[in-house]
């Protein structure tokens, strides 16, 4: 397995970094968007779409690695930033909260069996730091619903090929489960 970390400019990827290295198995590379060549895609078998600042249409080329994680039946896993991104580019739309959400855990109901989720309690606590979401209204057709925290949608699957896209950070202190999902997407093949 080797993973391909894509850092959006947040600092939050070396808290993902921090975990990665505690993963049995993990050998995985860090490489900036700035950086990004999607030649270099072939190399990897899993993606991370690391946060960051700004919204999906600021960062082009992430619809580019979506592209190649769908073309060739990569695992793909895109956190906050990424799982926005993952969302508008199958057809979803984001709209601003009312009221910024940074540092705040809430409670995450699991609503539907994922992979990233294997062994994992019906209800967590995770970490929430963002002002965008998704709109549950004309959600994409290829994508279903996995996680909710009241009516915000905080998890997302692909119907047929291995994407997850999850709102809350696993990388933070606040999501005590955060390591056990990163397990679960880098045991998948």
């Amino acid at each position: 397995m080797q993973l391909l970390l894509i850092d959006n400019n947040d600092s939050f990827t070396f808290n993902i970094v921090n975990i990665l290295r505690e993963i049995d198995g993990c050998n995985f590379r860090v490489i900036n968007y700035d950086e990004l060549r999607i030649s270099d895609l072939d190399e990897f078998s899993h993606f991370i779409i690391s946060p960051g600042p700004m919204k999906p249409e600021d960062f082009p080329k992430l619809n580019q690695v979506i592209d190649h994680s769908t073309q060739n039946q990569k695992p793909l896993l895109g956190i906050c930033l990424g799982h926005q991104t993952i969302c508008t580019h199958f057809g979803g739309k984001l709209y601003r909260l009312d009221n910024v959400i940074h540092g705040q855990q809430r409670k995450i109901e699991i609503i539907k069996d994922s992979a990233i989720f294997n062994n994992l309690p019906k209800t967590i606590e995770a970490g929430l730091y963002h002002s965008w979401t998704v709109s549950p209204d004309d959600f994409p057709d290829e994508l279903e619903i996995t996680a909710k925290s009241g009516k915000y949608i905080m998890a997302v699957q692909h119907k047929t090929l291995p994407i997850f896209g999850i709102q809350f950070h696993p990388e933070s202190f606040l999501t005590p489960f955060g390591k056990e999902i990163l397990i679960n997407f880098t045991k998948l093949r």
